[in-house]
């Protein structure tokens, strides 16, 4: 089964609760696709990749959002 890049609102009223669920398998295998990342920066570009996905779909505004990590050496 192929899984597609998606994103799903949902509402508990009653509860006053919300959120979001996110799927980004296409694009997270284009991302990665070509690299041979060690297994914790894949897993970090994933977790960003999500948490772009969601910050996007949250906030109001018509532009880009850039995100710039950095580590330290060791």
């Amino acid at each position: 089964m192929t899984q597609h890049d998606q994103l799903h609102r949902y509402l508990f009223e009653n509860y006053a609760v919300r959120g979001e669920l996110v799927t980004v398998s296409e694009t997270l295998e284009q991302i990665l696709a070509g690299h041979n990342y060690p297994q914790p920066v894949k897993n970090v570009l994933s977790e960003l990749l999500v948490a772009t996905s969601l910050l996007t779909a949250t906030l109001k505004f018509e532009g880009d959002i850039t995100v710039q990590l950095q580590a330290m050496a060791q």
